[in-house]
């Protein structure tokens, strides 16, 4: 890690310390005037057409009292067991523990204050050291049909299930040791304006202050040594037209700003490495959903267009323009028993198959990143398949997860099961299991095959 990038995390670090000071002592000075407006705030319909990722602690804990939770905190500790983390490394049998806490507090009628964040160690009894990540810290208001939010936030996207095209402003942490996959969601500073049009359609601005990329896991590809390159200019802004709330729900976007996703570039040797640059270039993506439900089903058609910096595919050291579509329907079967199946296409625009460069040294970055890109094949085919099951109300759910590639056959599947022991305590356990060729994205994965089992305990 360079020197700048730990000045720049301990100026982050210092700056949400003082915010969360500040936060809690100006509520402790605020309780009488926020329980007045509780009533008043409860009443008001949300102007954010976007999905909501409430966290579990917080629909354990409706029955829960203490003084924390007058001041608007909540959370959790966590231990776990992972049989292998999620850096494609030998690293097996790892335990886990972590505190999770979250803050959300109304100020006054119509703002809010929310802050979300943990500490976490993913080897408790290993080498690693503990780490903390803010994921969200922003100030929340509503006036009339607008609404403001403003700090650091998570901006999510689409209507298909999981796989979106669509979502494609802030950064995931796919290295995360956690059961649930909307946990690996990262904030970016950022300014979100919203306007209510009528009962059901909405127009949302985004202005991101900040870009984070996906954090993925590393390759560790032999011969190949690789360094990050995070753009100095951040600017980046979204628009989204959104219609929710009638028989059919639907929304177009636009995004302009940077690709959370790497390309990878060759710059040079060291010794008989290559040394490869992991570069963040600019992308505009159009982007369009839809979704309505008939009888027990509900159908639902999610697409987008990015056109990247080498749109006339010429430059093998970066991804092409490429079309990524979703295709869904979701069936409720009753007693708690609901499935979905999704197909997955994306179109590679001004095709060229990297696996036929004649460099060796090229051959072997532009294939690995064209491998990560999904840009492979010039049409990538998919499927994708939920079914989940809950019983004795609801405390014990069982899911089955599983996608697959068309082409090379790669393939992973994850089974979970979740069990609420009372209203404090939750057990979750699970598989994660990846299998393909090295020239699939699930073969890539191997090595993060893993059983799981967590603990956590709501607060």
């Amino acid at each position: 890690m360079t020197r700048e990038l730990l000045v720049f995390k301990s100026k982050r670090l210092q700056i949400y310390g003082v915010a969360f000071l500040i936060a809690f002592l100006f509520l402790s000075n605020q309780k009488a005037l926020s329980q007045d407006n509780d009533s008043v705030m409860a009443d008001e319909p949300s102007l954010s057409p976007e999905i909501s990722f409430e966290g579990e602690y917080e629909k354990s804990n409706e029955n829960w009292y203490s003084p924390m939770n007058e001041l608007g905190i909540t959370g959790s500790l966590r231990g776990g067991y992972w049989s292998s983390n999620r850096l494609n490394n030998n690293e097996n049998n790892l335990i886990t523990s972590s505190t999770w806490l979250t803050l959300d507090k109304r100020l006054r009628q119509g703002l809010t204050l929310y802050a979300d964040g943990y500490i976490y160690n993913q080897d408790t009894f290993g080498s690693e050291s503990s780490d903390h990540r803010v994921k969200e810290i922003y100030v929340h208001f509503r006036s009339g049909d607008w609404d403001y939010r403003l700090g650091r936030q998570i901006v999510a996207w689409g209507r298909a299930d999981r796989l979106n095209p669509t979502d494609n402003l802030t950064p995931r942490d796919f290295t995360l040791l956690s059961p649930e996959i909307d946990e690996e969601r990262m904030g970016t500073e950022a300014v979100k304006i919203s306007k209510v049009f009528g009962m059901h359609s909405s127009i949302t601005g985004v202005w991101l202050v900040n870009f984070e990329p996906n954090q993925l896991p590393p390759a560790n590809t032999p011969g190949l040594q690789f360094v990050h390159n995070i753009p100095e200019d951040h600017h980046q802004y979204a628009i989204k037209f959104d219609q929710s709330g009638g028989n059919v729900d639907w929304s177009i976007s636009y995004f302009s700003g940077f690709d959370l996703n790497a390309d990878l570039a060759i710059t040079g040797t060291s010794g008989a490495d290559i040394l490869v640059q992991q570069q963040y270039n600019k992308v505009n993506i159009i982007g369009a959903d839809l979704a309505t439900i008939v009888g027990s089903n509900r159908y639902a058609i999610e697409a987008a267009h990015t056109e990247t910096k080498d749109s006339s595919g010429l430059d093998d050291f970066i991804k092409n323009s490429f079309m990524h579509v979703v295709v869904g329907i979701e069936r409720d079967f009753g007693n708690n028993l609901s499935a979905i199946v999704q197909g997955i296409y994306r179109k590679i625009d001004d095709y060229k198959d990297p696996r036929e460069i004649v460099n060796e040294s090229q051959r072997a970055v532009a294939s690995l990143g064209a491998l990560a890109n999904h840009q492979l094949d010039k049409d990538e085919y998919g499927i994708s398949f939920r079914v989940g099951k809950k019983w004795l109300n609801d405390t014990l759910e069982a899911e089955f997860a599983a996608s697959t590639l068309l082409q090379r056959h790669g393939y992973a599947v994850r089974p979970k099961v979740t069990y609420s022991i009372n209203d404090h305590l939750k057990a979750t356990t699970g598989l994660e299991y990846f299998d393909g060729a090295s020239d699939t994205i699930f073969g890539l994965q191997k090595n993060n095959k893993s059983a799981f089992s967590e603990l956590r305990y709501f607060f």
